[in-house]
């Protein structure tokens, strides 16, 4: 498995948001008094319209894009919808959160892992219910060592958003170094279910079961 930092960026939180494209409204044209109108019958009822679809709501257009991701037909296709997912799991978080998230990369840079921690920590604090900032906290916690504090974030990820493959990857790395092979293969196997395409994933597989069959890489 490579080292636990590249969880670090594999799912990075979108801190901005594409800017909208707004098309310019047409006024209709005015009405022209003088001209005949469609004859009205005093009986006739109003046209029936359409009903309307539901709006989606944030859960379920991440759910479409959970199933699309396990659907997706190459690496390239499947990374755009990684891309999509990972926007929708972060559209949530407040503008202080994003400014702590910020620190901790800065942190990071620094390779000061316990201010990382921290800042995620005060960012879990102001919006508890973001299973995304749990899953950062572990990649830091994994960066640095920390296997079951790693562990224990991800189950609290895992237990919100049990369709989120880079939680599962990072779960597999984290019982992989525990020395916990078996563990380690249930959790990268639920990950490919989740995406097939994920870069580099026979490498890591074979890996994963060199060390079940307790052998060395």
């Amino acid at each position: 498995m490579t080292d636990g930092r590249r969880w670090l960026m594999a799912g990075a939180v979108l801190l901005c948001s594409p800017a909208l494209t707004f098309l310019p409204v047409q006024a209709a044209p005015a009405a022209n008094p003088a001209a005949p109108g469609p004859a009205v019958s005093p009986t006739a009822k109003p046209p029936a319209s359409a009903p309307r679809s539901p709006r989606k709501t944030l859960h379920d257009r991440l759910m479409d894009a959970e199933k699309a991701l396990a659907m997706a037909g190459n690496e390239k296709q499947a990374g755009e919808i990684s891309e999509r997912a990972e926007g929708l799991r972060s559209r949530a978080l407040t503008g202080s959160v994003q400014m702590l998230i910020t620190d901790s990369h800065d942190a990071l840079e620094k390779h000061d892992f316990q201010q990382a921690q921290d800042d995620l920590t005060a960012a879990i604090t102001i919006q508890p219910d973001q299973p995304i900032l749990y899953r950062q906290r572990a990649a830091i916690r994994l960066a640095a060592g920390d296997n079951n504090g790693a562990i224990t974030d991800l189950g609290v990820v895992l237990q919100a958003d049990p369709g989120d493959p880079t939680a599962w990857g990072m779960l597999a790395e984290a019982e992989h170094d525990r020395h916990q092979p078996e563990a380690a293969l249930q959790a990268f196997h639920q990950m490919l279910l989740l995406n097939p395409k994920s870069p580099d994933s026979d490498t890591q597989l074979k890996t994963l079961e060199k060390a079940r069959d307790g052998q060395q890489d």
